[in-house]
């Protein structure tokens, strides 16, 4: 019985889904939600500054720790205006955090391919680094935490790269969803899942070269996110630079329409393996904010301790207006 109905009586539909890979469920409503507007991050840009901060070109060779030699002989890897060091929070066997320029603070609208490629180009060549010194590896991530609200901890733009012989959880059931897939079809899961959504064109966003961009049919975040394959590849290892910069103009449409969405943060990972038939190097870029003007998350106790995403819009909701931000 609804206040703002004059308590007639009302429903709030909700869908639950279940992750055509994964299986795992999601929950799905169709509300009238918007993010509150871009927040002001001069603020944040400034204090950031006087905390201090490791990353800038004054400091960075003398405040940012060196590889040993055995695992990277020069210490550092760099590529262009990147600049690719250990990282001080060790999330797996090889950690690497590759910083994209000596800027402070790059707007999410100025992230355009070639202000990213160096970045990635640097996290790539670390990934092959580590598979020719390491066979015992097997699992490679590159990682954005772009700004506070997604739980970067420096403004200063940077990725996180990981590399180790124990995937993560949701990569884990990424391959196990592979595998029964094969076992139950005798198919490729990637090759039927590109045709099924291209044929149903409901998240189907379009293909830029060699990668395949869908809205996810079961979003990870608050809004709904896009999800980028490369059909061809199952290892970053073997990506060449022609396969990466498909995907980050790809990317960089993906945050063009963030900002149209009033969105000014966003996490994103790509998780590959170093051999597996089964298996597609994947992207998964989920938008982030802050609910409302009291500062709230958008991830509660139903995303931290039931592992369960919730969705206010479905994803074919928006998938028309993110195919126009893609020129498709």
């Amino acid at each position: 019985m609804n206040p703002l109905k004059e308590f007639c009586s009302d429903e709030i539909p909700l869908e639950i889904r279940f992750d055509p890979l994964t299986g795992q469920t999601g929950r799905i409503f169709d509300l009238p939600y918007s993010p509150p507007g871009l927040p002001d991050v001069s603020e944040i840009i400034q204090r950031s500054k006087e905390i201090f901060c490791p990353f800038c070109p004054e400091v960075v060779e003398e405040s940012t720790p060196l590889f040993p030699k055995e695992v990277i002989a020069e210490g550092r890897i760099r590529v262009g205006e990147a600049l690719l060091i250990p990282n001080l929070l060790p999330l797996d066997k090889y950690t690497g955090i590759s910083i994209l320029s000596s800027e402070h603070f790059i707007a999410m609208a100025d992230l355009t391919p070639e202000r990213m490629r160096d970045a990635f180009l640097a996290a790539r060549l670390f990934i092959k680094r580590i598979a020719d010194l390491d066979p015992q590896v097997k699992f490679f991530y590159i990682n954005w935490n772009y700004m506070p609200e997604a739980g970067s901890s420096l403004v200063h733009p940077h990725i996180q790269v990981n590399c180790g012989a124990v995937p993560t959880n949701y990569h884990r059931s990424q391959m196990e969803g592979c595998r029964k897939y094969y076992e139950e079809n005798r198919s490729n899961f990637w090759k039927d899942f590109i045709r099924v959504e291209r044929e149903l064109g409901q998240r189907f966003i379009g293909e830029l070269n060699s990668t395949f961009w869908t809205m996810s049919y079961v979003p990870q975040s608050y809004l709904p996110d896009v999800w980028c394959i490369f059909p061809e590849h199952d290892s970053i290892t073997r990506l060449t630079e022609d396969d990466f910069m498909p995907f980050l103009r790809g990317l960089s449409r993906t945050l063009a329409y963030f900002s149209m969405e009033n969105i000014s943060s966003f996490n994103m990972s790509m998780f590959s393996v170093r051999e597996d038939e089964n298996f597609c190097v994947n992207v998964k870029i989920c938008p982030r904010h802050l609910l409302r003007g009291i500062g709230n998350s958008d991830q509660t106790y139903f995303q931290i301790l039931h592992k369960e995403p919730c969705a206010v819009r479905p994803p074919e909701s928006v998938c028309e207006t993110v195919k126009k931000v893609f020129g498709f």
